[in-house]
This record gives structure tokens, C-alpha cells and sequence, in this order.
């Protein structure tokens, strides 16, 4: 495998004759070395904002035709025990690693969507060691943002800045779990503050702050301590960190977050077209001074792009009375235009300006994340499937009570419980159908493991199922 080396070289900062003093440099998120010069200060920043960064674990049930393993990696045979109490990792259980910001002292956690979509189990775990079940509010995979919610109060918030604000060469500071390893702190300077890449349809803060697998929905901080990115990906041809990163900026995540918490998901208004940037070459070959405007690729059949009469080889140069808007702006423009709003836009059509009028379509809705299986602060049923023992089985069984087991998931599949095992009790309480297992399970403090009787092959034995509080 072939090892890259990078190397970062600091340029050594002029000192003018009027210095500042080392107050204004600290207000500025700077101190002073020994030699005089002025560096970032670090350390203030991270010790100030690591409270509010969590780490999150998450569990799904792979898909059918998923294997399950990562490729290539060490693979550890043994032989599982058949015993209830052993606990194995299932070949189609997978479970992954992220991060999160708090933004709400009640438990409100701002992190990417792609890192819980369509899971069976949210594990929310606080700087200081307390585990929570995460609750998935909504989530919008066109800006990478969810909002998860967790049953704490009085929790310490983020500071949240503005990433309008931020300038190309500006110090950064991401807080995280890459690879797990919590608390991980890494800094670089802003890139570049607005960057349209393959895969997103929104500008993303571009960085050279080391971003690793576990550090996905982390904040990434300017030096006064703010949040002013999402950090959401990388680019990189061999998986890991190459020197560049991508943030979903603050101000655009918060938004999300607002409509999220009110409705459940995103309104988001769409004109059907297909467009890319306009290059000087391509202004030139359609006959345009300047390289401006979004070029049209493809108008989607029954769009309000098609109904208005936007066609292929169409260059919208601007909305109302602007006629030379750039492709960024073009882009956040209809982004933020509500469902039913009336656009006129201004198009380069062979040679002449048109303007062509239309009403903005609403973009088809999120998928959920997932079947929300929270109910009173339990994990539904635990992830357990149930079914009712018929009496000659329970004769058989020598049982005077006793639940079977159709299929675990979440909760119970990771304490060990499987398909075919049956539920006898819930602590100490017989259980002989859904509606007692039910009672049993809701006089269970949420702060508590769950202890389940459980009988296979024969063999008794109590399992605690973790509620991840």
C-alpha cells in the first residue's frame, strides 16, 4: 500500500511596529509565544467546547446481499455458545461510529443523516461517561443533517457562529471521535468558505482539519469557540483523511434543524432541471461575454421547469431583475424558494434574453429514518418480536408461561437474545402474552437494564437488556 506524506509549513507572521497587545490577541483567539510571535490559541477553544461534542453509536440489521464485514478486515472464528448468556456479534448486525453537537440543553444533537438513516438503534454517550437512547426527530440527506434527540435536561449547548462569515485561510478546530477515539481534536484553516463538490447540493465549508471514519456530524469551531460547520465528508481516493474536508456551514444546518423539529422533515421547492456550471469555454460557444449562469442539461418530464417551457441548452443567468448571477448564487436562490412561490427567471436562449415564468414544485419528501421504535423511554418491545406459546407447547416446555421469540433486533439481539428463544419473565414477572410482557416492561425504570428470563435448548438463564440510559 502506498503511504502518503504531508507536511504543513508554518508561514512565520510579520510583527509591526504597533503590536498588538496580548489581551486583544487572546480576544482574538491568539496568544503570544516566547519569541514574540502570535499563534492560535488552541487550547482554550478546545477545552471550552468539548462538553458539548457526543459520540454516537449506532446499530442496523445489514440488507439483504450485505456481507455484514468489512473486506480485508482480521476475521476472528469461534465457536458461539448456545447458551443465552453469551454474547456474539450476529454476521448481519452492523454498527457504526460518529459524532454529534449539542444545540439544545434538552437533549437536542445536531449530526449528518447519513450516519443514522435507517437504523435500528441510536447510542448517544456524553463526554462524561452517560449513555443515552437517541431518538431520530428527522432527517434531511440533501444537506447531511439529522437531529437527534436524547431524554436529558440541563446540559451544556454550543455557541453557534455564523458560517457566512467565515474567510478563506481562517483557523478551524474539529472535536470529534475518529475511529472512535473520543474527544479527538485536530485544526487547520478555511479552504475555502463556499464549495459546490459531486455528491451535494448545497456549498460546503471546505478545510484542511483532518477528518477520519467517527468523526462524521462532529462541529468543527472557529477559534472564538462557535460552531460554524457540520463536518459531513472527505475527499480522498483511499478512504482515509488526503488533506481535504467538507463542513455543511452552521447557518444552513440551524435552519434544517428549525424545520425539522416543527414538522418532521424538509419543504423544499424544486424546478425539475438538471444544470451545471457555465465555463468561459461553453459562455463563449453559446455566444456570452462572460461565464455566468447555470446551464441546463435536462428538464424533467412534468416539472415546473417542463410546464414552463425551460428546455435543454437554456442558461439561466439570474432570478427578477438580475440578469448576471453566478452559479453559487443561482443555486442558493432556488434552493430557498418555498413550494407554490412564482419565479421569473431570465434565460440565454440562441442569442437573446427571455424571460420565462413559473411556479416552484415541491421536491418529494424525505425518506424516514427508520420505524421509530421509542415509546415511553423504552426502545419498543426492545426490538423483540413477539409471538404467543400455544398450550400444548407449554406443557411440553414444562412452562406456566412463556413468550416466543419471532425475531430480536436493537437492544435485545446485542444482549444475546435470538429468534426461536422464548421470554418467560420480564425480572420477576411471568409473562403469558404481548399485553403482561407490555405492564412488565413499562414498570421497568428507563434508567434500568431489563432482566429477561429466557429459555433455550433447555437452558434458563436471566439476560440484561440494556436500555442505553
Amino acid at each position: 500500500m502506498k503511504t502518503w506524506l504531508f507536511r504543513r509549513f508554518a508561514l512565520p507572521l510579520l510583527i509591526a511596529s504597533v503590536a498588538l497587545s496580548p489581551g486583544l490577541l487572546a480576544a482574538q483567539g491568539q496568544s503570544i509565544n516566547a519569541d514574540g510571535r502570535a499563534s492560535p490559541d488552541f487550547v482554550t477553544s478546545i477545552q471550552r467546547e468539548e462538553s458539548v461534542v457526543v459520540s454516537i453509536a449506532t446499530t442496523r440489521m445489514a440488507q439483504n446481499g450485505d456481507l455484514g464485514f468489512v473486506p480485508d478486515s482480521f476475521a476472528i472464528h469461534e465457536r458461539a455458545s448456545r447458551e443465552p448468556g453469551a454474547r456474539v456479534q450476529r454476521p448481519d448486525q452492523e454498527r457504526g461510529l460518529a459524532s454529534g453537537v449539542i444545540i439544545g440543553s434538552d437533549g437536542e444533537i445536531l449530526t449528518n443523516a447519513h450516519v443514522v438513516a435507517n437504523v435500528d438503534r441510536v447510542i448517544v454517550r456524553l463526554v462524561d461517561g452517560r449513555r443515552f437512547v437517541g431518538k431520530v426527530v428527522g432527517l434531511d440527506r440533501t444537506t447531511d443533517i439529522a437531529l437527534v434527540k436524547i431524554e436529558a435536561h440541563g446540559l451544556a449547548t454550543a455557541a453557534i457562529g455564523h458560517s457566512n462569515q467565515l474567510s478563506r485561510g481562517e483557523w478551524v478546530v474539529a472535536i470529534g471521535s475518529p475511529f472512535g477515539l473520543d474527544s479527538s481534536a485536530t485544526a487547520g484553516i478555511v479552504s475555502a468558505s463556499q464549495r459546490f463538490v459531486p455528491g451535494s447540493a448545497v456549498p460546503l465549508v471546505q478545510t484542511d482539519v483532518a477528518i477520519n471514519p467517527g468523526s462524521s456530524g462532529g462541529p468543527l469551531f472557529n477559534l472564538r469557540g462557535e460552531v460554524v460547520g457540520i463536518n459531513s465528508m472527505i475527499f480522498s481516493r483511499t478512504g482515509g483523511y488526503m488533506g481535504v474536508s467538507f463542513s455543511v456551514p452552521i447557518d444552513l444546518a440551524m435552519k434544517i434543524a428549525d424545520e425539522l423539529r416543527s414538522s418532521g422533515r424538509v419543504s423544499r421547492g424544486q424546478l425539475g432541471a438538471k444544470i451545471q456550471e457555465v465555463t468561459p469555454d461553453l459562455a463563449r460557444s453559446f455566444g456570452l461575454s462572460a461565464a455566468s449562469g447555470a446551464l441546463v442539461l435536462r428538464v424533467l418530464p412534468a416539472s415546473p421547469a417542463e410546464r414552463a417551457g425551460l428546455r435543454s441548452g437554456d442558461i439561466v443567468m439570474g432570478v427578477g431583475t438580475c440578469i448576471d448571477a453566478g452559479y453559487v448564487q443561482l443555486q442558493q436562490e432556488v434552493a430557498t424558494a418555498r413550494p407554490g412561490e412564482k419565479l421569473t427567471l431570465n434565460v440565454w436562449r440562441r442569442g437573446s434574453m427571455q424571460r420565462v415564468a413559473l411556479t416552484v414544485g415541491e421536491a418529494p419528501p424525505d425518506l424516514p429514518a427508520s420505524p421509530d421504535r421509542t415509546a415511553n423511554g423504552h426502545d419498543e418491545r426492545l426490538g423483540l418480536n413477539l409471538g404467543e406459546l400455544p398450550a400444548l407447547r407449554r406443557d411440553k416446555l414444562g412452562l406456566d408461561s412463556g413468550l416466543p421469540v419471532l425475531e430480536a433486533h436493537g437492544a435485545a439481539s446485542q444482549a444475546g437474545v435470538r429468534a426461536d428463544d422464548v421470554i418467560v419473565a420480564v425480572g420477576d414477572r411471568p409473562v403469558r402474552n404481548v399485553a403482561e410482557f407490555d405492564l412488565a416492561l413499562a414498570a421497568v425504570a428507563p434508567q434500568r437494564p431489563v432482566a429477561l428470563l429466557v429459555l433455550r435448548d433447555g437452558i434458563l438463564a436471566y439476560l440484561a437488556i440494556d436500555q442505553g440510559q
